[in-house]
């Protein structure tokens, strides 16, 4: 079965999260795709080298997005747009990097009385950065 790759642009401190939307960087949709383009998995320790970063992403459902910051502490907060609803809401929340790479962020839309626990492997092709859900 093939997982989708979603696109997702990352930035550590002091880099502009925008970069990773470079032209030139294609969107690929699934991982075999992206592999097949020379696409690496992000390791632990590659993540944790990107800490503290900036996450722009949008959700999976395609009914919103958020702009979430993480910390080195292992903290999560931000904001969540839902589009129908044209609402906004805090996020806050917890990350933690698996041996694997697998990054689970478990996180709380205070205004919506919504939590999430999504977990994902990232894909780094050329400067941009990819999302599949685990």
């Amino acid at each position: 079965m093939k997982k989708n790759a979603s696109r997702v642009a990352l930035g550590a401190v002091l880099t502009v999260a925008a970069a990773a939307l470079a032209p030139g960087a294609h969107a690929q949709s699934n991982v075999g795709e992206l592999l097949e383009k020379g696409g690496q998995q992000v390791s632990k320790a590659d993540w944790l080298a990107l800490v503290p970063m900036r996450i722009e992403q949008q959700w999976p459902n395609r009914q919103g997005e958020e702009e979430l910051s993480l910390s080195a502490d292992g903290k999560i907060s931000g904001k969540g747009y839902h589009y129908r609803s044209r609402s906004e809401s805090a996020a806050t929340g917890s990350w933690r990097v698996e041996d694997d790479g697998k990054i689970c962020a478990p996180k709380t839309f205070t205004a919506w009385n919504n939590s999430t626990n999504n977990c994902w492997y990232f894909f780094k092709l050329e400067d941009a950065y990819y999302g599949a859900p685990s």
